[in-house]
């Protein structure tokens, strides 16, 4: 609570001074009067009032610093991670936030919208995303703190402070609060600066399609590292302070479900045998989607097992639903994909992704790629290339996601 200012009174009588005589006048010292306020007595007054207000405004200015005021990250801020997206669809998140089973629609809802609009709108570069992630951060905040109100979305910046890591300390209202030192700042600006020339140059080498594993390796050294020298530059009484701002610590790192909602199927495309259907008419089922291609030899390695998972897992409450995009000129023929997918026998429905509408909404880029939805619409795991290559038993780690989820309560994961 804030404190009060010191009392001031009006004085019934007081010792005024009569004027010209003395600093004010020594003719009259220590007369009494009764005190109008006018003169010296007044202003004697208006000092007191002053000073006790001078002291009440320092005192809240004292206690203003106690308190963290974060903000939405600016979106020329490139090197602090965009973490808030990831934490609100987050199982620990969520719960963290309270929110109740009653209220996971609205909030589905809201990251459903946030998530379609990225995967529509994002542009390729890195640097040119940061706008368009910090305006969805923006309207997820605004809708958070509308559905949940103030205390739930300052636990979810708590935790997004947290997952930033020692990065978080670059946020200017944090070095505002911290009171970071020129020198403290310089020392950390050194530490992330070295971590992201390593960065660009591993970067560089994927835009060249040769991958450099050792570069990658040792830019995850030097990030970890970050975490652990970053705090250290701090003072015992800063590291008192940012423990309290921060909040109860959680591991943030080991937290579920931060993927996207996935995208709804684009509207007007064909499926086969017209058997239609939606994301949305599938919501509380957990859903296989496969993309795949008809002629390619690790897909019809995996159709199979395809089938065997719609007889064995579709009474527990499973779906699979099939995406053939081509990547051969035979697989843009609707009669041929028809035919082939009548010969493989599939039981579940196939869409014909000739425009690769879906293959571009989901990000997708091999064939063949089994996505596993959980209940809500949330993407849980993707298994890409062939189930059993060189001996991988894919079949059984997607089974052992699916008993996860169906284990689970939609409306309040366990």
């Amino acid at each position: 609570m804030s404190p009060e200012p010191h009392p001031v009174t009006y004085p019934l009588r007081c010792r005024n001074v009569a004027e010209g005589e003395g600093r004010f006048g020594a003719a009259s010292r220590g007369a009494v009067s009764d005190c109008p306020l006018p003169g010296p007595c007044g202003l004697r007054f208006w000092g007191v009032l002053v000073i006790g207000m001078g002291m009440w405004a320092a005192s809240l200015a004292v206690q203003a610093a106690d308190v963290l005021e974060l903000r939405a990250l600016p979106p020329t801020e490139t090197r602090v991670p965009r973490t808030l997206l990831k934490l609100a669809r987050s199982i620990e998140g969520q719960k963290e936030m309270a929110v109740t089973p009653a209220q996971t629609a609205s909030i589905d809802a809201l990251i459903r919208e946030l998530d379609g609009d990225w995967a529509t709108n994002h542009p390729p570069g890195e640097v040119e995303q940061h706008p368009v992630m910090a305006r969805l951060e923006e309207r997820l905040a605004t809708g958070l703190r509308k559905q949940l109100g103030d205390s739930a979305l300052q636990r979810l910046r708590q935790l997004e402070l947290q997952a930033q890591g020692g990065r978080a300390l670059l946020r200017e209202e944090v070095a505002r609060f911290l009171d970071l030192t020129p020198e403290q700042q310089r020392k950390l600006n050194a530490l992330v600066a070295q971590t992201d020339q390593v960065a660009l140059q591993a970067g560089k080498t994927v835009q060249a399609g040769t991958p450099d594993a050792a570069l990658f390796e040792s830019w995850k050294r030097l990030r970890s590292a970050e975490d652990v020298a970053a705090p250290r530059l701090l003072t015992a009484e800063q590291s008192n302070r940012w423990r309290d701002a921060v909040g109860r610590r959680m591991d943030t790192a080991r937290f579920q479900r931060t993927q996207p909602m996935v995208p709804e199927f684009p509207p007007g495309t064909i499926w086969i045998d017209d058997k239609s259907t939606s994301m949305a008419k599938l919501r509380g089922k957990v859903v296989l989607v496969h993309f795949y291609a008809f002629q390619c030899h690790n897909c019809q390695a995996n159709f199979r097992t395809y089938n065997r998972w719609v007889k064995s897992l579709r009474d527990l409450g499973v779906e699979l639903v099939g995406i053939q995009t081509p990547e051969t000129e035979a697989e843009k023929d609707r009669d041929r994909v028809t035919e082939a997918a009548h010969r493989c026998e599939f039981g579940f429905p196939v869409q014909l992704d000739l425009d690769n509408r879906s293959w571009k909404a989901w990000g997708n880029s091999i064939w063949p790629t089994i996505y596993v939805v959980d209940q809500r619409g949330y993407l849980r795991y993707a298994w890409v290339g062939e189930l059993y290559w060189q001996g991988a038993r894919g079949d059984q780690a997607i089974e052992g996601w699916v008993r996860r989820l169906l284990a689970e309560t939609p409306s309040d994961p366990r």
